[in-house]
């Protein structure tokens, strides 16, 4: 299958099953013109809800409780979702980019549909299913602001899946004190998926942007207004998790202080 006809299909689709489709031969002959999505089609129960503060995640000393935990595995496969659809979108979007930076993202796109996989056995066996909770609109938000293939690298694979370096640590850790190990070893494994992501976004601002030696400022330039540099971490940081992925300690230090 072709990425811009996987891309459409992942985008138009009103089942789980069309969303999660992973082709086994994908190609990219005719990537076409550049299309712009507005929203994605979702199943019935999985369309967009307005946020509210009574929504928001329980606090790491309320996972104790397995429906807490479940509300939060059930908002983080959410968000892979939303990461499937913006991967897609991205495809459609930039028909032009180097072939080595569409199939890194086709790559990537996999890892987050096996991500909502993993999501949805481990909340199955909590005993919720995907789409029983709210879903909101979230990162599909910034899509207006990836005008080009540097923002797209600079909003969702240095800000949105960096912050994950922190997240997905924290919340295993939280878990695993909880005596839910299953849980924690489903966040290492999204942990070590966003290593490979990071490190993706990482190179390819280093190639979109060559001539430039201060790539912090660069990726700063890059992210829509009034997006701050301390979206890309947690309110705990593992500057370790960042030298694993390939930043520069100047970088490192540089959002720490964030």
């Amino acid at each position: 299958m072709e990425l811009r006809d996987w891309a459409i299909r992942i985008l138009s689709a009103d089942s789980l099953e069309e969303k999660l489709l992973s082709p086994d031969i994908l190609t990219d002959v005719t990537p076409g013109d550049a299309l712009i999505w507005d929203l994605p089609t979702r199943p019935a129960n999985m369309g967009f809800r307005r946020h509210s503060h009574e929504e928001k995640l329980p606090p790491l000393h309320d996972l104790g409780s397995a429906d807490n935990r479940a509300i939060c595995l059930h908002r983080f496969a959410g968000h892979e979702l939303l990461a499937v659809e913006i991967m897609a979108y991205t495809l459609l979007a930039f028909p032009e980019a180097p072939k080595h930076f569409r199939k890194g993202l086709a790559n990537t796109l996999r890892e987050e549909q096996g991500h909502v996989h993993l999501y949805m056995q481990r909340l199955c066996e909590m005993g919720v299913s995907f789409g029983d909770l709210p879903l909101y609109r979230h990162f599909w938000a910034y899509t207006p602001f990836m005008k080009t293939p540097g923002q797209y690298v600079s909003i969702m694979s240095l800000t949105f899946e960096m912050a994950n370096l922190d997240f997905a640590p924290m919340y295993g850790k939280t878990f695993a004190r909880a005596g839910d190990l299953a849980s924690a070893a489903l966040m290492e494994q999204i942990f070590k998926d966003e290593l490979s992501h990071v490190s993706f976004g990482w190179q390819w601002l280093r190639k979109y942007f060559p001539e430039e030696k201060d790539l912090w400022s660069i990726w700063k330039e890059q992210l829509p207004p009034r997006m701050l540099p301390k979206r890309a971490k947690g309110f705990i940081y593992y500057p370790e998790n960042r030298r694993l992925a390939g930043l520069p300690e100047e970088w490192i230090v540089n959002l720490k202080k964030a």
